[in-house]
């Protein structure tokens, strides 16, 4: 990459999974690749394959590309399999969607967004701060700060945003607040 490409902190999604996080400042501001995730999982035997929760957004679209292997994604409520080579998946806000990876299959994936922006970096970093999932009440504030809505059952939107505005700002009190600075690597 160039030297105008910043790496921040790598965080862990638990064994054999990682998450990388990317700024290129040679690219604009509002571009999609200005700034990116990058989830890798080894497909190891004895690696925890990740699982993103189906879940929301109000405020951003998201560019998921397969760069290597495959990764399973529902998107409003129909599985698909997605492989390296294949058009990026776009997601756009209010669509309901999750993934995961496949138990031994390597994969590779970036996630971009848009509008584009830090707000995912920090999202995952605030997630991610003790270098394990978080507990209830933080999931919930880091999903009320980051624009995350899960998908509760019923399919009813207006019930899932209600339920992580109120539990995520009742969550404030009791949690860390969100980090006001990206952790960079030294």
């Amino acid at each position: 990459m160039s030297s105008q490409v910043e790496e921040l902190i790598p965080l862990s999604l638990g064994k054999g999974s990682t998450m990388r996080t990317f700024i290129d400042h040679s690219k604009p501001d509002d571009s999609p690749d200005h700034n990116w995730v990058e989830v890798t999982y080894d497909g190891k035997d004895d690696s925890e394959v990740f699982d993103v929760p189906r879940h929301w957004h109000r405020e951003h679209d998201e560019i998921m590309e397969v760069l290597e292997g495959r990764m399973i994604f529902n998107l409003d409520d129909k599985e698909m399999v997605i492989s390296a080579g294949d058009p990026p998946l776009l997601i756009t806000r209010g669509r309901i969607h999750g993934g995961r990876g496949i138990k031994g299959e390597r994969v590779r994936l970036t996630e971009r967004t848009r509008p584009s922006g830090t707000f995912k970096a920090q999202f995952f970093q605030d997630l991610l701060q003790n270098e394990r999932f978080p507990g209830f009440l933080l999931a919930t504030r880091v999903f009320y700060d980051g624009d995350m809505f899960l998908a509760l059952p019923g399919g009813f939107k207006t019930l899932d945003y209600l339920f992580i505005t109120i539990v995520g700002f009742i969550a404030k009190a009791f949690v860390p607040a969100k980090p006001a600075t990206l952790k960079r690597m030294k």
